[in-house]
């Protein structure tokens, strides 16, 4: 092979190399990154900021065993070496229920005002009425969801079919529940205003 086409060829590997590198990195180059940075007297650029961490999200809720929590936005550092509840993402205690849950463990995206949602409906006081046959849906749901209320409407994803009617329309049109553990009810529940 010719001086010439083994240089063409060596920058030819490299490139290719060095475009595969780059787009497969994630979050192991903040890692190299940051101990470049320490290692080539960049100052303190890697030295106080966390390299990688998890983000932890703002607005989620949920239910467990009666008592409402929200999340709370925070990151939380990787590797994490202090206690473990220091390692985890973190969540207030919201409020606490009457009595269960409409649906134990589900997190949803709901205000905190409004997170008295995630507990069972107290009483007899309709506030959705069941669709008795399947009528489809004149809009298909995002993708993911199982079940999402707008316009009233609470709509069984899966099927793409009107679940029920809100009586008191959509706690927030738009909301969705995605966990396939949610029954009918407890959707109802959680989407209808009450």
């Amino acid at each position: 092979m010719a001086p010439g086409a083994r240089g063409r060829l060596a920058i030819a590997v490299f490139s290719v190399l060095a475009i595969a590198l780059v787009t497969a990195c994630d979050r192991g180059c903040a890692a190299v990154l940051g101990h470049a940075a320490r290692g080539h007297g960049l100052g303190s650029l890697g030295k106080d900021l966390p390299v990688s961490g998890i983000d932890c999200p703002d607005g989620l809720a949920r239910c467990e065993e009666g008592v409402i929590s929200v999340s709370r936005l925070a990151t939380v550092p990787t590797p994490c070496g202090g206690p473990p509840e220091s390692c985890r993402c973190p969540w207030d205690r919201a409020a606490d229920c009457a009595g269960p849950c409409a649906a134990d463990g589900v997190e949803v995206i709901i205000e905190r005002d409004a997170a008295a949602q995630l507990c069972a409906p107290s009483g007899a006081a309709a506030f959705a009425v069941p669709s008795p046959v399947p009528i489809p849906s004149p809009a298909p749901c995002e993708e993911g969801d199982r079940y999402e209320c707008a316009g009233g409407v609470v709509v069984e994803c899966a099927s793409n079919s009107i679940a029920g009617h809100c009586l008191r329309g959509c706690r927030r049109d738009g909301a969705a529940v995605d966990d396939d553990r949610v029954s009918r009810v407890a959707a109802f529940a959680i989407l209808c205003s009450r």
